[in-house]
C-alpha cells in the first residue's frame, strides 16, 4: 500500500471515529435534555442550597421522573441568598401546600435531582413552594472531611458499615444518613472519652483494694453467704406470688384482732398482762380453765343420740363443781350397775 493510500485511510478511521463520537454525545445530551412526555405545568420552588443540582436535571417522584429543572437563579431575600428553581411537571402531577420537595443524589458522579413527596393527604393546588416545604441539598464533602479524625480510629467492621450507608445516602436514600452519623458518633465518643474510662475505672479499682486492705477472703465469703438465700429464694419464686395474693386475705383479719387487744407496735405487754393477772394465783387459774373453755367453744361432730344412749343406767348425777369443769366436752358419766 503507498503512502497516499494508507494517509487516506488513517483519515476515514479518523472521520469514522469523530462521528461515533459525536452521535455518542448527542445521545449523552439528548437523554439529559430530553423532556417528559405529555403536557406540563410550570412550578418554582426557594432552595437554601442546590449544590449538583443543574439545568435539566430530573424532577421524580417515588423513582419516576416526572418533570424537568428549567433555570436555576440566586434571590436576595430578607438579607439572605437563596436559590429559586424553576421547573416543570407532567399532568396530573400537581404541585400542592402538602409537597416536600429535596434535592438527592442521582448517582455517584454526584448528579443530583429533585424529589417530590406528594403526602399521604391531598392539599391545596400551588405554584410555589418556600423553604418551610424544601430540604436543601446536602454536602457530603464537609462531612467526610469533618470525619477524617474520627474515621482514622474506626475498625474494619465500622468502616465497612459506614461506607454501606453512605453508599446509601449518595444513591439518594436519605435514611442512610442517620444510622451513619450515629455510627460515626458512636465512635468518636468512644475515641474522645477512652482515655477517660481508663482513669475512672483504675481509680475505682484503686480504692476497691485500698478498703479491702487484705480482707478480700472475708469479703469472698460475704459473697458466698448472700448468694446463698438468694439461691435458695429464687427456687420458690411462685411461693412468693401466692404469698402476695392470699396472704392479706390471712394476716388483715389477725391485724385486726390484735388491734383490738391493743397489741399496736411499741405497745407494753408487761404492763397489758399485769392489768389483766392481779397475781400469778389468777393467772394460772385462768390458764387451768382455758382447755374446757375451747372445748366449749368446739361443735361437736355428732351428738349421742338420746342423750346418753350409750349409758344402761342411766346418766350419773354430777355436783356441780364437777358439771362445770366438763361443760363442753363429751365425756358422759354413767351409773355404776
Amino acid at each position: 500500500m503507498t503512502t497516499r493510500a494508507t494517509y487516506i485511510a488513517t483519515i476515514i478511521k479518523l472521520v469514522v471515529a469523530a462521528i461515533i463520537s459525536a452521535v455518542l454525545f448527542a445521545l449523552v445530551i439528548s437523554a439529559m435534555r430530553s423532556p417528559v412526555s405529555g403536557p406540563t405545568r410550570n412550578y418554582t420552588a426557594e432552595f437554601s442550597d442546590v449544590s449538583g443540582l443543574g439545568a435539566n436535571g430530573d424532577i421524580r417522584t417515588r423513582g419516576v421522573r416526572i418533570g424537568k429543572v428549567r433555570s436555576i437563579e440566586l434571590r436576595e431575600r430578607d438579607g439572605k441568598t437563596i436559590a429559586e428553581v424553576e421547573f416543570t411537571m407532567e399532568e396530573p402531577y400537581e404541585l400542592t401546600d402538602t409537597t416536600i420537595l429535596a434535592v438527592k443524589y442521582q448517582n455517584l458522579t454526584g448528579v443530583r435531582y429533585i424529589d417530590a413527596d406528594f403526602g399521604e393527604k391531598p392539599g391545596t393546588p400551588v405554584e410555589h413552594l418556600s423553604l418551610e416545604s424544601t430540604k436543601p441539598s446536602f454536602d457530603i464533602t464537609s462531612l467526610f472531611n469533618g470525619l477524617q479524625p474520627v474515621l482514622a480510629t474506626m475498625s474494619t467492621e465500622d468502616i465497612n458499615r459506614f461506607t454501606e450507608n453512605a453508599i446509601a445516602l449518595l444513591q439518594g436514600d436519605g435514611g442512610g444518613l442517620k444510622p451513619m452519623l450515629d455510627d460515626a458518633q458512636r465512635i468518636a465518643n468512644l475515641a474522645s472519652d477512652r482515655e477517660q474510662v481508663i482513669s475512672t475505672l483504675a481509680d475505682n479499682l484503686a480504692r476497691i483494694a485500698d478498703s479491702m486492705g487484705g480482707r478480700s477472703d472475708g469479703v469472698v465469703e460475704f459473697l458466698r453467704s448472700v448468694s446463698f438465700p438468694i439461691a435458695k429464694a429464687m427456687t420458690v419464686l411462685e411461693e412468693f406470688h401466692k404469698t402476695a395474693t392470699y396472704g392479706p386475705e390471712f394476716l388483715t383479719p389477725i391485724k385486726r384482732l390484735l388491734d383490738a387487744y391493743g397489741l399496736a407496735p411499741g405497745a407494753d405487754v408487761d404492763a397489758m398482762v399485769t392489768s389483766a393477772f392481779a397475781s400469778l394465783e389468777d393467772a394460772a387459774e385462768a390458764v387451768r380453765l382455758l382447755p374446757p373453755a375451747v372445748a366449749g367453744l368446739q361443735i361437736p361432730a355428732s351428738a349421742p343420740a338420746g342423750g346418753g344412749a350409750g349409758c344402761s343406767n342411766g346418766i350419773a348425777q354430777l355436783p356441780t363443781d364437777v358439771q362445770i369443769l366438763l361443760s363442753g366436752s363429751e365425756v358422759v358419766v354413767c351409773n355404776a350397775g
